[in-house]
């Protein structure tokens, strides 16, 4: 047989099926919205939202493939984690088009890219984009809209983000949004099963179903997590020999995927949360008598201004909400807590 992995590149993370499964809808409202590129002209734009692992980006993708192979329009995906600023993300569409990129300032980039795109519509797919000030989206927003006919589908995790813009990109974008709730746990045994039988992952008979059902239970409606444990599962399952993925390969397995998607939690809800957490995890059994007054030296030390403590108290609040941190009364007298990573 060979093992259990019969073909690893459909498990890893950029990988695009030919038909995805279980997000008829928003397949459905974002061809909508780009329906209009096939006739040349612009199409609506949108916003897609909705928690890390949802489809948005694969969605987006898969749908930006189709426009370059099938139209003669230009189609561009940036991701805004990457390319945070107006000039980093003008030289990621000058690169996908092959344009030079030159050190001068965005003026002189956006008339290359004017001049290149022409009359030809376009579709710009913005992902992360709320990894962007305000600030910056709202200029973002009214030059690409100057380089002609162009669309922008902006990918977020959270509608929340726009509602501070300025009202012009409130109304363009989210006039037209997609929302992408969690899977369901049938959701993702039916994406599981397509990698694996579909996509032809996995060897026949290599991956019980109750093990699809582990995987679907500890991924929490997050595809992206189901995908990297089922394949991670699937090389501890091969590194010891075994011809089937076993429940203590899927467990093994989830808690490396956890990890990257704590840490990617983190970096999105910024410093104080990242911060908050580490003295924690450099600290298991910090008192609540200590821990705010290690955060505010911590903060100083690295000159910026600490929160207050009923912000602080909310960021805590928000880290135990999302299982990262969990809170237990201390072997002591009064009302003093200790803190621990879960």
């Amino acid at each position: 047989m060979g093992g259990i992995i019969a073909n690893k590149d459909v498990l890893e993370e950029d990988y695009i099926p030919q038909n995805i499964p279980c997000r008829e809808t928003q397949k459905r409202e974002l061809r909508f919205c780009l329906a209009s590129i096939e006739k040349g002209t612009r199409t609506l734009d949108c916003l897609c939202y909705g928690k890390p692992g949802v489809g948005k980006t694969i969605f987006v993708k898969s749908l930006l493939d189709q426009i370059e192979e099938n139209t003669n329009s230009f189609a561009f995906y940036v991701n805004c984690w990457k390319n945070t600023t107006l000039n980093q993300i003008l030289d990621e569409l000058l690169r996908q088009v092959k344009l030079p990129i030159v050190e001068a300032n965005h003026a002189v980039k956006l008339a290359g890219l004017k001049k290149k795109i022409g009359d030809r519509a376009c579709v710009i797919a913005l992902d992360e984009v709320d990894k962007l000030s305000e600030k910056d989206l709202n200029d973002i927003f009214y030059l690409l809209k100057e380089l002609g006919k162009v669309g922008l589908v902006c990918i977020s995790n959270t509608r929340k983000y726009f509602l501070g813009l300025d009202e012009r990109v409130i109304s363009r974008v989210s006039s037209n949004s997609i929302n992408f709730p969690p899977y369901s746990n049938e959701e993702l045994m039916v994406i599981l099963r397509h990698r694996i039988e579909n996509c032809k992952a996995l060897y026949p008979g290599t991956c019980p179903k109750e093990v699809l059902v582990e995987i679907a239970d500890l991924s929490a409606g997050d595809a992206r997590a189901a995908i990297q444990t089922l394949r991670n599962a699937a090389c501890i399952a091969e590194k010891a020999n075994r011809n089937k993925i076993i429940a203590e390969d899927v467990k093994q397995a989830y808690k490396g995927v956890n990890g990257i998607k704590r840490k990617y939690t983190l970096e999105k809800l910024g410093f104080h949360h990242k911060l908050i957490f580490e003295i924690v995890e450099k600290n298991p059994m910090i008192t609540s008598t200590n821990f705010y007054e290690s955060y505010k030296n911590q903060v100083k030390g690295q000159g910026l201004t600490p929160q207050s403590m009923r912000t602080f108290s909310n960021y805590v609040n928000q880290l135990i909400k999302l299982g990262y941190l969990k809170i237990d009364r201390a072997k002591a007298r009064g009302n003093v807590r200790v803190f621990n990573i879960v």
